[in-house]
């Protein structure tokens, strides 16, 4: 069976990663699973160019055959232009934590209306393996940001608490607390991404 790896330091996307994937009978391992210790800096221009700069940094240390998953997400508000985009992380030009993010995002929108805090998650998956082109693809979940986080947390999804869902009723973090079937028949932003690769990443057949 092929080996995947996701090339990501974030507990949280792994979590959401091998429940995805072990739905469709497949397992995907960490990086710490296969002894590497690696940060790849995002320096590119777009979640296209990140999520390949990742993939291709853990290829060179993996064997042979084996397929790595490079992705990145950017939280897009309507109200400010865009932002953060690519730099959720770094959207005040400083690695932040998780909750000066939220206390950070809703100080940017307050006074901003609900009917105009719409928003959405974009993510693009980078799938690379040796002597193979890169194969890339993404996911798209649209909703809007509360004017005050609820309880749900995970560490390193800093806007769970704050993303609101209308068609579902609940917070990113509330569907994520809820039974997986219901998730994965409501699929989001990564979830749409990693469908898209498992129907069309020919690494995989």
């Amino acid at each position: 069976m092929t080996t995947l790896v996701y090339a990501t330091t974030n507990p949280g996307k792994l979590k959401e990663a091998q429940k995805i994937f072990a739905h469709h009978g497949l397992e995907i391992v960490g990086p710490e699973d296969m002894g590497i210790s690696l940060d790849v800096e995002e320096t590119g221009n777009s979640l296209a160019e990140n999520a390949r700069l990742k993939a291709e940094a853990y290829l060179d240390l993996i064997p042979s055959g084996t397929v790595v998953i490079g992705d990145d997400t950017g939280l897009e508000i309507d109200a400010l232009g865009g932002e953060p985009g690519i730099k959720v992380r770094r959207w005040k030009g400083y690695k932040m934590a998780d909750e000066e993010i939220i206390e950070y995002c809703l100080k940017r929108l307050n006074g901003v209306p609900p009917n105009a805090r719409g928003a959405q998650f974009h993510t693009v998956l980078a799938v690379a393996c040796q002597g193979h082109a890169i194969q890339y693809f993404d996911g798209v979940l649209r909703g809007t940001i509360l004017e005050q986080p609820r309880r749900e947390r995970q560490a390193g999804m800093p806007f769970w608490p704050i993303f609101y869902i209308p068609e579902l009723s609940m917070t990113l973090g509330e569907f994520h607390a809820s039974p997986l079937n219901f998730q994965l028949d409501h699929p989001t932003h990564r979830e749409r991404a990693f469908q898209n690769l498992l129907s069309g990443c020919n690494f995989l057949k």
